[in-house]
């Protein structure tokens, strides 16, 4: 039993590995996008890692054969977490049962496969010889490095125009605080933020968060930067840039080149189309959902993200302290 699991497994992160490959964005988890983009990497990069290391997982349970227990019943924890972790953020959104069947089937997997070698364990006189499963195991590992250099992951690139439609007309993105408030209390997914920032689905999700919209012209950004942002808060903080228009330049000033945030996600809109935003405009979000938006009272929106955020690190460490 215990060898069967171990092959299961492998053959999963192999079909996982081909899966992320062919589909993109809709077999990643949103985890894994997300550590990516907050690691200042764009989201192809964290899909050919993902699909390197599944590959060379795989490769490494077949190598080491009967000895290689121990390192599945790792890798079965790591695809439960991985599953948890995305349900978590599809509980969040709140939409269709496709959105589950991902997330489900790692689970389901992870703790199929983690009870299997949990209560199994293999005949010592059948265990492959050390040399041969070392070599294997390097052989892994050059593999999946090679993959994860080579492969071309199919995600959807960023909306990408010199910003005019057919007739030679700018296009314009309407993102107002009047827009936003139509979209007051729904989920991001139920949002059009998503056409032209697909990054938020992921950064958004996992806690309370500030979407800080400006312009790097602009001395009200620099104020509301310099008031709230400039240390450290409970809440995520992404800073999000506009820029101008396809031939637009900005008007000189005496301002710094950017707004200063000291930890903070940075991501900017599409460039090319003329882009209707208040300079600057606040938007929170709590559990995945829009819960404030402002071009004033900031101090508002800023209180309330920070103060749920607390409350659930506080409730997380909670349960921690209580399983121990």
């Amino acid at each position: 039993m215990t060898n069967a699991a171990r092959i299961t497994l492998a053959i999963c992160l192999v079909a996982a590995a081909f899966t992320i490959a062919i589909v993109g964005n809709a077999a990643m988890p949103a985890w894994i996008i997300g550590i990516s983009i907050k690691a200042g990497f764009v989201p192809e990069f964290g899909a050919r890692i993902t699909v390197g290391l599944a590959a060379a997982l795989a490769g490494i349970l077949l190598a080491l054969g009967r000895r290689g227990r121990v390192p599945a019943i790792l890798v079965a924890g790591l695809v439960l977490f991985s599953g948890v972790a995305d349900l978590s953020a599809s509980l969040s959104i709140g939409e269709g049962t496709a959105r589950f069947l991902r997330p489900a089937l790692q689970i389901l997997v992870g703790l199929g496969i983690l009870g299997i070698l949990l209560k199994t364990k293999p005949d010592p006189k059948r265990l492959r010889h050390p040399l041969m499963a070392g070599f294997g195991v390097v052989a892994a590992l050059v593999l999946g490095s090679a993959i994860a250099a080579n492969v071309d992951v199919a995600m959807e690139p960023l909306p990408t125009n010199d910003g005019r439609g057919a007739d030679g007309r700018y296009i314009v993105n309407d993102l107002t605080k009047t827009m936003w408030e139509g979209w007051d209390g729904l989920p991001i997914e139920e949002t059009g933020i998503l056409d032209y920032l697909p990054q938020l689905r992921a950064l958004v999700l996992d806690q309370p968060t500030l979407v800080a919209f400006y312009r790097p012209n602009c001395g009200s950004c620099h104020d509301l930067f310099d008031g709230f942002f400039g240390e450290r808060l409970p809440a995520r903080v992404i800073a999000v840039q506009v820029p101008p228009a396809d031939g637009v330049e900005l008007t000189e000033s005496d301002l710094p080149d950017d707004v200063y945030c000291a930890d903070c996600v940075k991501l900017s809109l599409p460039k090319g189309p003329v882009w209707l935003v208040d300079s600057p405009l606040l938007v929170g979000f709590v559990d995945g959902k829009v819960a404030c938006i402002s071009t004033e009272d900031f101090q508002r929106c800023v209180e309330d993200a920070s103060s749920k955020a607390e409350a659930q690190f506080a409730e997380e460490e909670s349960q921690i302290i209580g399983s121990q």
